[in-house]
Parts: C-alpha cells; structure tokens; sequence
C-alpha cells in the first residue's frame, strides 16, 4: 500500500516515489509458501514474484507445477493463447534450469490441464514430452494430465517414482507393462485405448489401492487387479455381470466401490471387506449384497423393476434415488417390496424427481405391511417443487410408523 509522507513544501508526496508495499506473505515460512503454491497454476506463482519479494526465489524451486489454459488472463490481441499454453511451460523449465545453481529440487506434483488438441501437432507433442521428461528426472510423485489425443511416452510409463497417476482424454498405448513399484492411485477418464494397453497398465501397479476408470472407449472391461486395491470406482464403462462378481470376490480387502454402468442386470456382491458402496443404473437392475461389514450405501435406479437384496447387519445408512417418472399400482408394490428388504435400517434418505412416488395409494397400505416399520430417521429430498406436503407426510408416516425425526424438503 502507498504511505503518505509530508515534503519539505508541505504538500503530500509519495515516499521512495513514496510506494511501500506490505509483503505478509513473505514472512511465512517456506513450507507454507510451497504448500500456497500447490493450489495455484504456475503462472500466477510467476506473476505475484513481481511484488513478493520472497516469491522470486521461491517460484524457480516450486515442488508444485500446474500448467493450465489461462482462462482468467488476458493476453494482447496478437498473441494466441493456444501458443502461450505451450510456450509458457517450456520457458519456465529453460529458466528453472538455468537460474538454479544446484542440482533441481524434486518435483511433488506435476499437472497440466488444457482444453486444446495438440495431436496435429508434431512441435507440440515434442514440447508436451521434454516437460514430462523434466518432471520424470525430477522424481515426480504425482502427475495430472489432460491432454486431448496425447500419447502418453515412454518416459512417464518408466517413471519409478509415481504414487498418483491420472489421465484424461490422452491417448493410451501401453505394449508391455509399465515399471510403477510405488503407484497407489491411478485414475483413467475418458482415455483413448484398449484393453491390452490397460491390463499392461495396471499389471505395472503392484501396490496400486485406488483405481478409477470412467468414460472410456475399451470396449467391455477385461483386466485384473492386485489384491492391495481398497477403493474401486467404475463408471460410464462397459463391463458384464459375471467378469464383476469374479473381481470383486478376488478383492480381499476392498473398502470402497462405486458402480456407475448403465448396463448391470444382475450382480451379486460378496464381500468382508466392503463399506461403503454405490451403485448407479439408469435401467432395471437386480442386486444381492452379502456384505457383514458394510455401512453406508447408495443405490440409484430409474426402474420400478429393479431389486435389491441385502444381507448387511452393520449397515448404518442408505441413501436411495428413484428417478421414477409414472407409478401404477405394480410399481408401488414393487417398492414396497425393495424398501422392505431395508427394513432393518435405522437411517435413510430418499431422493424423487416426483413426490408422487412416495404417496402410496390406500390400496397398496391397506394390501401391505409398513416397509419400514423400524426406521427412527428420515430425510426425503424433491428435486422438483412439492405441491402435495401434507399427502406426503401421511404417506412416509404410513410407511415408517416409528420414525423420530422426518426431514422433507
């Protein structure tokens, strides 16, 4: 900020061309400076050294690297931002090696997230490389990338060093498997491969706990995994029922599983380990859990037909989503029949695009038995605005006489 100070005339001139900034930030310590950094893109970092003194220094040692489509940043009319996208990086890592006078520090996270295609481009694909080779011999940890249509090089398939790999949009060749003795999460979305290319991929992860696909164009899943996996998130891929149950029951310590697959029928999940599960299917889907140790599920489904089983005496809550859009009398029979199978469950949330999904007809109550006779909580969210409160709270009550607390919004 600028402090005022009186001349000689008596008139209020600026001090030291009367400008003194306050530098708080400087007088932090450099590991909370860095950890600042990891949230910021690199060009920002380069920008504020300008006016924190300390940053000068700092920027050029950064564990943390982040290389975006500087969305927030005007440039002059002449130069294409597709261009500073690419140039930027290359020279910031020309400065970085020249200014450091000892040997580079190593790079924690290295992220580089573009809407732009460089596939066309051979210039561009040899600049993308000479980064990833840079963050490789700098023993990255981590490393995100999205690139449309990049082909991911040899030197982040033998990058030793990685903990954390994800991928979006690159394209995915991978002819033997890779060398990731330290890999605990990999992340692929919308990646370019195949099947082959994936299996190599992830027979090179020995230690891998996290494992997320989504998107992708492989064709129905085909791969197996090492048995250190906890979390396993499946999502917008095609896989059949059969090759699932075989993976999952060859998890022994799986914890966490999210199924978002449009073409699951009938699955059935057995597991020890697993607790906290999710599945998502747009069609009718049929589902037996016999899982003693789960706690908390989410089960979604846009048919009145889907059903769902369930053998989960430590369950402590679901939260279920019906998309339903027209129920008749054999709907409401079948959802009775699916809370039912919860009806050991203390806590649940439902969530409707229509109210009138929960307002059971008087013929189904006088016909059925409370589903959910033993429920004590219960929250009900609409998407859509409620025109009929006062049926659906007569309803719910009906259909869990012993709730506490009900929540409807």
């Amino acid at each position: 900020m600028a402090k005022r100070v009186k001349g000689d005339n008596g008139g209020m001139v600026n001090n030291e061309l009367h400008t003194l900034f306050v530098d708080r930030i400087s007088q932090l310590p450099d590991h909370l400076i860095y950890h600042i950094f990891s949230f910021l893109p690199t060009v920002y970092i380069v920008r504020m050294s300008l006016i924190a003194k300390r940053w000068r220094h700092l920027w050029l040692s950064t564990p943390f690297l982040y290389f975006e489509d500087f969305c927030n940043i005007t440039f002059d009319k002449k130069v294409k931002k597709q261009d500073m996208v690419l140039n930027f990086p290359t020279n910031f890592f020309r400065c970085r090696e020249l200014c450091m006078k000892i040997q580079d520090p190593l790079i924690v996270s290295f992220k580089c997230d573009t809407t732009y295609s460089f596939a066309s481009s051979g210039i561009a694909t040899r600049q993308i490389d000479e980064w990833l080779s840079f963050a490789v011999q700098n023993k990255v940890k981590e490393l995100d990338l999205h690139v449309k249509q990049y082909r991911l090089p040899q030197s982040v398939r033998s990058a030793s060093s990685l903990t954390v790999l994800k991928l979006s949009e690159v394209k995915l060749v991978v002819p033997f498997p890779p060398t990731f003795p330290s890999l605990k999460v990999l992340s692929l979305m919308c990646v370019d491969s195949d099947n082959k290319s994936l299996q190599n991929l992830i027979s090179g992860c020995p230690v891998i706990e996290e494992l997320f696909l989504s998107g992708s164009s492989l064709g129905y899943l085909d791969f197996t995994v090492s048995g250190t996996l906890r979390s396993l998130s499946l999502s917008r891929v095609d896989l059949t029922d059969q090759w699932l149950d075989g993976l999952i029951s060859g998890l022994p310590i799986l914890e966490r599983l999210t199924l978002k697959c449009y073409k699951l029928k009938n699955i059935c999940i057995c597991s020890n380990s697993l607790k906290f599960l999710s599945i998502v299917s747009l069609k009718s889907i049929e589902a037996v859990l016999r899982t003693p140790n789960l706690v908390w599920l989410k089960f979604a489904c846009g048919s009145d037909c889907s059903i769902i089983l369930v053998e989960a005496p430590n369950l402590l809550e679901a939260n279920l989503y019906f998309a339903y859009r027209y129920m008749d009398e054999t709907s409401y029979s079948a959802l009775v029949r699916l809370l039912s199978n919860l009806n050991f469950l203390k806590k649940m949330m439902l969530s409707i695009l229509k109210e009138e999904v929960l307002i059971f007809p008087e013929t189904i109550r006088k016909k059925c038995s409370s589903p959910l006779s033993n429920l004590k909580h219960l929250k009900v969210n609409s998407y859509n605005r409620l025109t009929k409160s006062a049926e659906l709270r007569d309803s719910l009550l009906w259909c869990a006489p012993s709730v506490e607390t009900l929540e409807i919004s």
